[in-house]
């Protein structure tokens, strides 16, 4: 093909064809023009359909994770208000009245939800961290989805701050209960554990904790900072942002 054009342009010159030629050298650039511009278009389409289908790879992955996530956080949800359940229980018992009424057994049963496990939520971000760290967010069109997960850590870091300072009121409450009172009455109480040994535990009585004045200040902080957290401020609140981030990652797999 380039010798079949070389030879026209050498027979355009030797017939002394100027103007001819020049119009047809025109032309060859021009064709050569458009080749290239159709070559960009291919490869910019070519382009556009990787990013596209890494797009879906990317969304299908979000979507277990965040899936995961929602089961996560509906989990701690339903934790906590058990824990809020137990505090409020044992708040009653700062009562003589009340606290009289009240079996070693059955206060033992209400430390089970607040010792059992601290106040946490532990989502999985790993598809999310690596899509950020390697500066690919970009490829994902929807903008609006963007900038859901890209506020999401962000959303995290808030809700540790709440965590931590709740879990030094269940630290607190842990260390009192430790130094005052029998943990092993209440593994055994609640048939955690059963014990073959005697102990000198088995002698003390849980109920003298609740005439400490500082249990009852930890137990209180514990008990409105785990409300709190279960509100829409906290674990509603990442509850919400998971549920529209399902919600938009579905949209987009759905086009």
């Amino acid at each position: 093909m380039i010798k079949f054009f070389r030879k026209i342009r050498q027979k355009m010159l030797t017939e002394n064809k100027f103007s001819k030629y020049l119009l047809y050298a025109i032309g060859e650039i021009v064709l050569v023009v458009i080749g290239i511009l159709i070559a960009l278009q291919i490869n910019n389409n070519n382009n556009y359909n990787e990013q596209r289908n890494l797009e879906q790879e990317y969304l299908v992955s979000l979507r277990s994770e965040f899936e995961t996530n929602l089961n996560k956080i509906n989990a701690s949800i339903q934790e906590n208000e058990q824990r809020i359940e137990s505090l409020d229980n044992l708040s009653t018992l700062f009562d003589k009245n009340v606290l009289d009424t009240v079996s070693n057994r059955e206060i033992s049963q209400m430390f089970a939800p607040v010792l059992g496990s601290q106040l946490s939520y532990l989502p999985s971000t790993g598809v999310l961290n690596d899509i950020i760290s390697s500066g690919k967010l970009n490829i994902i069109l929807n903008k609006n989805l963007r900038q859901h997960l890209a506020s999401f850590e962000s959303s995290l870091d808030f809700i540790n701050i709440q965590l931590n300072e709740a879990n030094f009121y269940d630290d607190n409450l842990r260390s009192l209960l430790y130094n005052k009172g029998s943990v092993r009455n209440i593994i055994s109480d609640i048939g955690f554990m059963d014990f073959e040994n005697e102990s000198i535990s088995e002698m003390v009585n849980n109920k003298p904790m609740f005439k400490l004045v500082e249990f009852e200040n930890y137990l209180l902080g514990y008990r409105l900072l785990a409300k709190a957290t279960n509100g829409p401020k906290l674990f509603g609140r990442i509850k919400a942002e998971i549920e529209t981030i399902l919600k938009l990652i579905e949209q987009e797999l759905d086009n």
